[in-house]
């Protein structure tokens, strides 16, 4: 059974350990506070302490990836399923998982399949190919076999930067997990000539519209405008 990890009694710990963890500069790839609370959250989600979530854990193109030796820990801590290595050299490797002691399938990765997507090419592949056919096999048999360890697909940080049809994690905030729409920013420049040309529109008038920056703002002067000029409101709208 995974082993229960301690929770924080709040928000504010959290950031205090994630401000610790940052300045203590013992993880080059985290230098902000905000950097390390994520890791440490995605970790504790999973049942995994602070430093092995440090360590082990890295963002890439938004999502959170796990070190195949993580992954690997994870599985044996499990409780549920396990593994063992039947083939692991330099052409390839091949995991076979377990649920108790039944085989429930293998996860194989080998120079054919490297070759297909285009890997053998990389630095690492040429320096430390079982390495690498390690953590693809172990990779594929995790998301197959073993999805609820980690509560859905799960990938390493090498398997998303090669995959360059993967379009980056929405952005979302750092405590509560809640995406932020990627909405453009509002140009009011348009609105502003808009009103600039309107008949009626005075010196006072333009100098107000370029004072502004917010949509609403801007569609309340037009309808002032429109409606001075008429003699009376008019459901007027700014024509953006």
């Amino acid at each position: 059974m995974t082993q229960a990890i301690t929770p924080y009694a709040n928000d504010m710990d959290l950031m205090t350990l994630g401000q610790t963890l940052a300045k203590s500069g013992y993880f080059q790839d985290t230098r902000e506070a905000a950097q390390a609370v994520v890791k440490v959250l995605a970790g504790r989600e999973m049942g995994i302490g602070p430093i092995a979530a440090m360590t082990g854990i890295y963002i890439v193109k938004g999502r959170v990836t796990l070190s195949a030796n993580l992954m690997a820990a994870q599985i044996k801590r499990s409780g549920k399923y396990d593994y063992r290595i039947a083939r692991m050299d330099d052409a390839g490797c091949v995991i076979d998982f377990y649920q108790g002691s039944e085989k429930i399938g293998s996860s194989s990765f080998v120079e054919a399949d490297a070759r297909a997507a285009g890997l053998t090419s990389g630095d690492n592949w040429k320096k430390f190919p079982r390495n690498m056919y390690f953590a693809r096999a172990m990779s594929n048999g995790a998301k197959w076999y073993t999805p609820d360890v980690f509560s859905g697909p799960v990938y390493t940080p090498d398997e998303l930067a090669d995959d360059r049809a993967l379009p980056p994690a929405p952005p979302a905030d750092v405590i509560t997990g809640e995406v932020i729409e990627d909405t453009p920013a509002f140009d009011p420049a348009p609105a502003r000539a808009k009103i600039a040309a309107l008949p009626g529109a005075t010196s006072e008038d333009i100098a107000a519209a370029n004072d502004l920056d917010d949509i609403d703002l801007l569609r309340d002067l037009y309808r002032e405008i429109k409606a001075r000029k008429n003699g009376a409101m008019e459901a007027a709208e700014l024509p953006l």
